[in-house]
């Protein structure tokens, strides 16, 4: 029997937690299951979601408690009595529109919904299974996730080890599924013809590339800041930051450039903004670098190997358990940016040492991370669920 799952999600801006949900559910075997998709209406990973082979339903409804951060999460009794009657509204009607859609399962893939359509399906009374994609350090933070692990009593499929240890003692069953991607779309080679000028990368150069959501934590200014000192010791280097502004202040992109211009490595640091052509872009460069902190796992590190590059990343939440250093990649310590100018510096001026490392990498992304792997491992999780 073919078995409905409803997934839900609440973003309204394109991030890798919505492009590994569109490609799991493009892989997942649609004979046994018929995904349905609860979504914001006009989100704009939609364009990821329109030829999956899913239903999409445009009634995840609004609410001023999705922009909240995991560290506004605290604030004592009142606020959350007060974050509990502004959730009334939206659980509501999640539990109006799992009515409709008549779900076997209700699979989640974002922070805010864990808890709302998590709490909408267990009124229902239907299996929930959360695909938990964040790391929670702050204490607040990980009080609230107890609270609803008690509430909601999900199983959790989690990306990385780091991501499954903070569920330590809590009343639920935790699945680590590390993220997989099409690897078949991320392979070395020579990049298009014309892509470096359009990037404005000249000709020859040792560049490295960060690719991610321009926001705090994902390390942008450590890692100006280690540039600096590359610049120093491979004089030609250039740094391509492919991404833009999401889920903070839109200023923020304008304070990193100051950082560049300040620091005296802008004219060595190019900024493309939000691509959608990132396979072609790894194509172009000689490394990948992330920089961030408490990373739960690192989607594009897997991109960048199965591309066939080296990578620089901090020994932060799940990355190591992707990057095996010395191997495929150079580990170091998050936001301290001499560590890793220096790791940067090391690969780009011996790049037949880095073509090594990134051959080892594409071995380990195509053995370790395919997103195939990752869908049949999710079909056997909703099997179990539901024959229990």
């Amino acid at each position: 029997m073919r078995r409905t799952i409803a997934y839900v999600d609440h973003a309204a801006e394109v991030g890798g937690a919505e492009k590994s949900l569109c490609e799991l559910i493009a892989h997942l075997d649609q004979q046994r299951f018929r995904p349905v998709i609860a979504h914001m209406p006009d989100a704009d990973w939609l364009k990821y979601a329109r030829e999956i082979g899913a239903e999409l339903r445009p009634t995840v409804p609004p609410s001023e408690l999705y922009v909240a951060r995991r560290t506004e999460l605290g604030g004592g009794p009142l606020a959350g009595l007060q974050r509990m009657l502004a959730a009334m509204p939206p659980v509501a009607a999640l539990w109006r529109e799992l009515g409709e859609v008549e779900p076997d399962l209700v699979h989640t893939n974002s922070t805010k919904m864990h808890l709302m359509a998590g709490a909408a399906a267990r009124l229902r009374r239907l299996p929930v299974v959360w695909h938990m994609r964040d790391l929670m350090t702050d204490d607040d933070a990980r009080a609230w996730l107890k609270r609803a692990v008690d509430q909601v009593r999900p199983d959790v499929i989690a990306i990385s080890e780091a991501v499954a240890a903070q569920f330590e003692g809590m009343n639920c069953t935790v699945h680590v599924v590390p993220n997989g991607i099409p690897i078949d779309r991320f392979t070395p080679g020579e990049p298009p013809e014309g892509l470096r000028d359009e990037l404005g990368l000249p000709e020859g150069v040792p560049t490295a590339c960060v690719v991610g959501r321009l926001t705090p934590w994902k390390g942008h200014r450590t890692l100006l800041h280690a540039w600096e000192g590359v610049v120093e010791r491979v004089p030609d280097a250039h740094l391509l930051i492919v991404g833009e502004v999401a889920f903070w202040e839109d200023s923020y992109g304008d304070e990193l450039r100051a950082l560049a211009d300040e620091l005296g490595i802008a004219d060595r640091v190019i900024w493309s903004g939000f691509r959608d052509d990132v396979p072609e872009v790894l194509r172009a460069v000689d490394l990948l670098v992330l920089a961030s902190t408490d990373e739960p796992f690192g989607r594009v590190v897997i991109e960048g190997m199965a591309t066939g590059l080296p990578v620089v990343a901090t020994a932060s939440g799940g990355v190591p358990e992707i990057v095996v250093e010395g191997e495929t990649g150079l580990l170091v310590p998050p936001e301290q940016p001499e560590p890793m100018g220096d790791a940067l510096a090391q690969v780009l001026a011996d790049l037949p040492r880095g073509r090594a490392m990134g051959e080892a990498g594409r071995t380990r992304a195509v053995e370790c991370f395919d997103v195939r792997r990752v869908a049949r491992q999710v079909g056997e999780i909703y099997e179990a669920l539901l024959e229990g």
